[in-house]
């Protein structure tokens, strides 16, 4: 869920900002889904996609899942990347 509503943000700016590189496109997009500026459409299966799995952490607190920003850890945005055409 977190992928379709990362991918539908950045097309959305992308048609709304014409002038603007589809790398701050998806940068943008990311900021959103770290601050919880996206949700999810009523009947979706986010129940199922709270927090990201369990992995042992490395030094520091470990990360917790903010209540209005579900989808805020790397998890879920930081994977996504372009490649060739960055305009």
């Amino acid at each position: 869920e977190s992928t379709s509503l990362l991918m539908r943000e950045f097309y959305r700016i992308r048609e709304t900002n014409p002038g603007m590189t589809k790398v701050e496109a998806l940068g943008q997009s990311q900021m959103k889904l770290l601050r919880g500026g996206i949700t999810a459409e009523a009947g979706s299966q986010r129940a199922f996609i709270q927090e990201a799995p369990k992995k042992p952490q490395p030094k520091g607190p470990p990360f917790t899942t903010p209540k209005d920003a579900p989808y805020a850890h790397p998890y879920y945005w930081a994977p996504f990347f372009l490649m060739g055409n960055w305009l």
